[in-house]
């Protein structure tokens, strides 16, 4: 089920404002120019004061495209929360947004989190063009979640020029609003500003609502009322009708004043049938007349609702005329409810039950069930919508807080629902939770005849735990079942990948390329995106490593390209993602760099992705490193690293850069900073749920650091140490070539002819992937070791492959400057490494066969790019910088 069938389209249609509304004309104005003027503007009053009918006149002057969501409890949740902002936006944007609104639908795991959607629904709204979008929150105190102030905290701190914000709400959120208010981008409108004078009251009571009242009773509706709107248009049909006193009213501080006022000149006003009406028809959000009908039990539902609302316009607001839709007022909705609660609580239950079974909204009918506490219907209703074998993490997401409400003993013997927790606890990344819910409910469908559910709880498991000795038989089983061919293929090829991994982490790397190909033959068999978007996120080089799985992996590659080249953009960046790493493996690092490249901001649009970043970042910097480009190999690095807006899973992942970094560090004579990197990465290890991962990383920085601090006995221990987990896990090349590291600190340490028999077997391997990239990604230090190789002939091919790749003419990337806007060309990276190595002038001119004029241009360009008064203070700027 798409997600804007469980949203009611009347969330966004903007209420129309009452034809008596008076609105100060100096306050509209205000907030029309706050409007033009700043990001955000925040209308903050209690309840009936006007908040609403105030951002609805605001709007409804200016000329550009306004979103408008009312939102509810419901709406309590970050994801739930972005979905609407995404839907809202990509009904007005020009253009839309269809980044937002594809990863929204694709139920990719980028939408687990809110933060990262935002990002990409921003960068959607930067695409729209120059025109100025508004959108409005109506009601925003019902959303307490912390993570929903999370993600609107980042909308705002990164709202474009092209958008603004308005919001309503009866207290002020919980939003860092002390910066906003410091850098002017927050106006305010408050309680008191929303308040009528009395001249307006006089204009409201007397010319609009033509009640002819005297001064002495309009001057009595204000003090009572202190200006509170709804306040006075209700104690004026009290002073209109000859009422004796009014309610000692002062604002909204005392509102049984006001429901004294309710029940006296509206409830009890009206005959028992309409009470009951009213009562009854209160369990509803939203009147519409089968809903009411169902409820109330009576057939002229909508004309009774059209009297009421000709009667009472105040508080029978009017959501959609045309589908007679209405909704009572906040206020008197809150009243009747609980007065039917007082007066008929055994009727309330009956009473959800109705509006459930009229109720056309999957939804509404769920909450409803809930209400009346209808554990089994409620959970038939859910089992209902959770239909599909291979949910999408959307409907997982969707699901889940419903299922959550249902009592323990209704989820013991519904282990689907009790599923569906589990699987919202992985999504969340609470592996240790989702092991707890998913344990129990695995054991109770071993005894239910719900193959599919077994399958996925298994995997879950499986996924929460790494508990691969456990359940690689389990999952064994599961697929010899005849009932595995039934599920669907993205369903079979997750699985096989799944087991891929399980079976890397093993060791058992000829069932890895078995798994490989029976995911990669199941996929392109099959018109199921799905299936493609499990490959475009998890089909990875640490896969590589089995024999035959790269040349099936670039295969696959070309074949996706070919058939999706304008498809959707998750299997897009997944051709992006396989053809960089491919090419990096096969030694074209042009190649490489130009798809990690191509894949532009996709990542951050679909959501972040770490997995893919990481392999991005890897293939860009490993290719600078190989190159001799230092400063943009560390520049790529630390971007990453220093980013402060990464998930937990990225930081994760920074152990793999750590290791490429100290890498580059060492080969910069940095040793201080190679162990300070030593250091972080030691306290990554200790949170890391993949150890062999960890270790390996670890392993590499820890021999980084001897080698740099010239210990090459240490280094070669730790190498030699961690040799059988690198040989065992084939994690190629994230963390660096342990084998291969080996090599060069024998050959650094004066023992050519054992680094060569080292080398020659890290070679064997490269060769079975015909991947030369795993040599050359040791950079230019491994030159002299496989010019040495060739000579002796000894290696294979890939060694002559390597070696070309790192000895052709070198060409450097452009480098930003840290802590400024500026950057430094390719020509002045290359101008900048000499001055650092002491040539002059002319020296400079005749190493890149320039004019001397030219270099002096050069020279005078890169001093001013780093503030630097003088050659000598340049250099200093750039290794302190380490820009060299």
């Amino acid at each position: 089920m798409s997600a804007s069938a469980w949203v009611p389209r009347t969330k966004f249609i903007r209420p129309l404002p009452a034809k008596d509304t008076v609105i100060d004309p100096v306050l509209l104005d205000r907030v029309e120019g706050s409007l033009a003027e700043v990001p955000f503007t925040m209308i903050v009053a209690d309840a009936g004061a006007g908040k609403t009918t105030l951002a609805a006149a605001a709007v409804d002057r200016v000329t550009v495209p306004v979103a408008w969501i009312s939102l509810d409890e419901l709406d309590d949740d970050p994801q739930t929360f972005v979905q609407l902002l995404v839907m809202a936006l990509d009904a007005v944007v020009p253009g839309g947004c269809p980044s937002a609104a594809e990863l929204m639908s694709s139920g990719a795991s980028a939408t687990l989190d809110p933060v990262r959607m935002v990002g990409v629904l921003i960068n959607d709204l930067l695409g729209s063009g120059p025109t100025p979008t508004v959108l409005v929150l109506d009601d925003l105190h019902v959303l307490r979640a912390s993570g929903v102030a999370a993600a609107l905290d980042y909308f705002l701190a990164r709202l474009p020029d092209n958008a603004r914000l308005l919001a309503t709400a009866r207290a002020h959120p919980p939003l860092s609003l002390a910066r906003l208010r410091a850098r002017g981008r927050l106006a305010e409108i408050g309680g008191d500003d929303l308040r009528l004078s009395p001249e307006q009251t006089e204009i409201l009571l007397n010319q609009r609502l033509g009640l002819g009242l005297t001064g002495d009773e309009v001057e009595r509706v204000v003090a009572a009322a202190g200006g509170w709107v709804t306040g006075i248009r209700l104690l004026a049909h009290t002073a209109g009708h000859g009422a004796t006193a009014l309610p000692a009213l002062r604002g909204t501080e005392n509102l049984e004043a006001v429901e004294a006022y309710l029940v006296a000149e509206v409830l009890d006003r009206e005959p028992e049938d309409v009470r009951r009406f009213l009562l009854d028809s209160s369990v509803l959000d939203e009147l519409d007349p089968g809903a009411a009908a169902a409820v109330t039990e009576r057939e002229d539902a909508e004309d009774v609702l059209v009297d009421l609302r000709r009667r009472h316009a105040l508080l029978v607001l009017a959501v959609d005329p045309a589908a007679s839709t209405y909704r009572y007022h906040d206020l008197f909705r809150t009243f009747l409810r609980r007065r039917l609660e007082q007066r008929s609580p055994a009727r309330v239950a009956q009473l959800h039950l109705a509006a459930a079974s009229a109720t056309r909204a999957p939804g509404q009918r769920v909450e409803h069930l809930l209400a009346a506490e209808a554990w089994d219907e409620a959970a038939d209703a859910l089992e209902q919508l959770a239909g599909g074998v291979f949910p999408q993490a959307a409907e997982v997401r969707r699901l889940a807080p419903w299922v959550s409400r249902l009592p323990a003993s209704t989820l013991v013997q519904r282990p689907r629902l009790g599923l569906l927790l589990g699987l919202a606890a992985v999504q969340r990344g609470e592996m240790a939770r989702a092991a707890d819910i998913l344990e129990p409910v695995l054991a109770a469908l071993g005894a239910a005849d719900d193959f599919a559910a077994q399958w996925l709880a298994a995997r879950s498991l499986h996924l929460a735990t790494n508990d691969h000795a456990r359940f690689a038989p389990i999952l064994g089983r599961q697929e010899a079942d005849p009932r595995f061919a039934d599920l669907p293929a993205a369903a079979q090829v997750d699985h096989h990948v799944s087991t891929a991994y399980g079976c890397l982490f093993g060791g058992h790397w000829d069932e890895v390329a078995r798994r490989v190909r029976v995911a990669l033959d199941l996929a392109t068999a099959t018109a199921d995106h799905s299936a493609f978007e499990v490959l475009a996120q998890h089909l990875s080089p640490l896969l590589a490593g089995a024999d035959g799985a790269l040349d099936r992996i670039e295969a696959y590659a070309t074949w996706t390209d070919a058939r999706f080249r304008h498809g959707p953009p998750l299997v897009r960046l997944g051709v992006h993602h396989q053809r960089a790493f491919v090419a990096f493996l096969r030694c074209r690092f042009d190649d490489a760099v130009a798809a990690a490249r191509a894949a532009g901001d996709l990542p951050e649009r679909m959501g972040g992705l770490p997995y893919l970043r990481a392999t991005f970042d890897w293939v860009e910097a490993g290719a600078a490193f190989a190159m001799a480009d230092l400063p943009a190999a560390e520049a790529q690095l630390r971007t990453a690293i220093d980013d402060p807006d990464v998930t937990d899973l990225d930081r994760e992942l920074h152990v793999l850069r750590f290791a490429l970094l100290a890498r580059v560090l060492r080969h910069g004579g940095h040793t201080g900073e190679v162990a300070d990197v030593a250091t972080r990465v030691e306290a990554a290890v200790a949170a890391a749920r993949y150890s062999d991962f960890a270790r390996l990383a670890a392993a590499s920085v820890r021999a980084q650091q001897e080698w740099s601090a010239g210990d090459l006995g240490a280094a070669a221990e730790t190498l030699r140490t961690a040799l059988p987990l690198d040989e065992r896990t084939r994690i190629v090349p994230l963390v660096g070539n342990i084998g291969l590291d080996l090599a060069l600190v024998l050959d650094a340490g004066g023992d050519r002819e054992h680094a060569l028999t080292v080398l020659c077997e890290v070679a064997s391997r490269a060769n079975r992937w015909r991947a030369p990239g795993v040599l050359a990604a040791a950079g230019q230090e491994a030159v002299a070791l496989l010019q040495a190789a060739v000579e002796r002939k000894a290696g294979a091919a890939v060694v002559r492959d390597a070696l070309a790749a790192l000895t052709r003419e070198v060409r450097r990337s452009p480098v930003p400057v840290p802590g400024s806007a500026e950057v430094l060309s390719a020509r002045e990276v290359e101008v900048l490494r000499l001055l650092g190595a002491g040539a002059s002038n002319q020296a400079i001119a005749e190493q890149l066969i320039i004019s001397l004029n030219t270099v002096k241009t050069h020279v005078r360009s890169v001093m001013t790019k780093l503030g630097a008064r003088s050659r000598g203070e340049a250099v200093a700027i750039a290794r302190r910088s380490h820009l060299l």
